[in-house]
């Protein structure tokens, strides 16, 4: 396939057309099966979408282990909503939970506590790619994304966190893999750090977004 490129289809379809052992980080934000009715307040809206529902990771997983090299690795954005059914998977070492804590996260609504942690599922080939002096601690702390960066994608994350993932755990040229890839932010990240890139999106409207962003001229400066 075409690098440095966003495909518009189906992730598995898209991942059996790439060679065995050809990719070096899969880094993506897959559903989560965490929507619901919408409910408004605080500045808040919670998210009810069709792709976020009945999401089953195993085919997905599948096609990653076959497609990432010996030195590979796959760093998987998630919620404790599927958090067994990655934790359950024997195909890879699931070498490190990262956490994100959100300083600003969606506070409660209803009669449980408010949720302001994520994870990022760390699992590993034999002699991963790991680049000591970018690593730091497996939390990290941001807001909740605001302000320019911010596109319509109910669930995009912090460019600086993609940065920093990608600056860890590839080198430059590296291929790094996106099959859930929405509004872009790893193709953006990627386009930043010399690192080549392949995505997979269902949804049109996202892919033109996140061409959009790969597209402006003042693409370093704007996503620092």
């Amino acid at each position: 396939m075409e690098l440095n490129k966003i495909y518009c289809m189906d992730c598995l379809e898209g991942m059996k057309q790439m060679e065995d052992n050809s990719v070096d980080l899969i880094l993506t934000d897959p559903p989560y099966n965490a929507s619901i009715s919408k409910i408004k307040g605080f500045g808040f809206e919670a998210i009810n979408e069709e792709w976020d529902k009945n999401f089953n990771p195993l085919d997905f997983l599948k096609e990653s282990e076959r497609v990432l090299k010996q030195n590979g690795s796959m760093i998987i954005f998630c919620s404790y909503h599927l958090l067994k059914t990655y934790l359950n998977y024997e195909g890879m070492k699931l070498q490190q939970i990262i956490h994100w804590y959100k300083r600003n996260s969606m506070p409660s609504l209803v009669k449980v506590y408010g949720f302001s942690i994520e994870y990022m599922l760390w699992f590993t080939r034999p002699n991963y790619i790991f680049n000591k002096k970018f690593s730091g601690k497996n939390i990290i702390i941001s807001n909740v994304l605001q302000g320019r960066e911010r596109t319509i994608h109910p669930t995009q994350k912090p460019l600086s966190i993609i940065r920093k993932l990608l600056k860890v755990h590839s080198n430059e040229n590296d291929l790094i893999l996106d099959p859930f890839m929405g509004s872009g932010t790893t193709a953006v990240a990627c386009k930043q750090l010399n690192r080549n890139f392949i995505g997979f999106e269902l949804s049109q409207k996202y892919c033109d977004i996140a061409n959009e962003r790969l597209n402006q001229n003042n693409l370093k400066e704007w996503f620092k």
